[in-house]
């Protein structure tokens, strides 16, 4: 028993990821209707993805919505349309952007989990 318990913590994640889903972009440049977003350590920005402008110095006021229209990965820029505005958008403000899970059947857990569930299940039944 206390080697599926040690099984357990070896699968156990080492760090939270409840706070992963939304990450913070800078904003390089804002035109007009449009904003280029900085996608530095972001390879996962794609088009069409949806995001928010907030203002960090107003403790994450909103400020405006947009949606990645192109993304160049050589310049590792993502251009946005804004959509929906509040306030004046200034590359002050940062881009929020929630990174898109991955597949059902792509995720580690659930084979981590079965394959341990056929182990156990092997076990107990002989």
């Amino acid at each position: 028993m206390t080697g599926i318990a040690a099984l357990a913590l070896l699968c156990a994640p080492l760090r939270a990821r409840a706070q992963e889903t939304a990450y913070r972009l800078e904003i390089t440049t804002v035109g007009d209707s449009t904003v280029s977003i900085s996608t530095e350590k972001h390879e996962w920005v794609r088009e069409g993805q949806k995001g928010i402008a907030v203002d960090p110095m107003r403790h994450d006021a909103l400020v405006a919505r947009f949606v990645i229209l192109h993304v160049d990965p050589v310049h590792k820029r993502a251009l946005a349309i804004v959509t929906g505005q509040t306030t004046r958008l200034t590359t002050q403000h940062v881009a929020l952007i929630a990174r898109p899970g991955r597949k059902w059947y792509a995720q580690p857990t659930l084979w981590i989990g079965t394959v341990l569930g056929m182990v156990i299940g092997a076990a107990v039944s002989h």
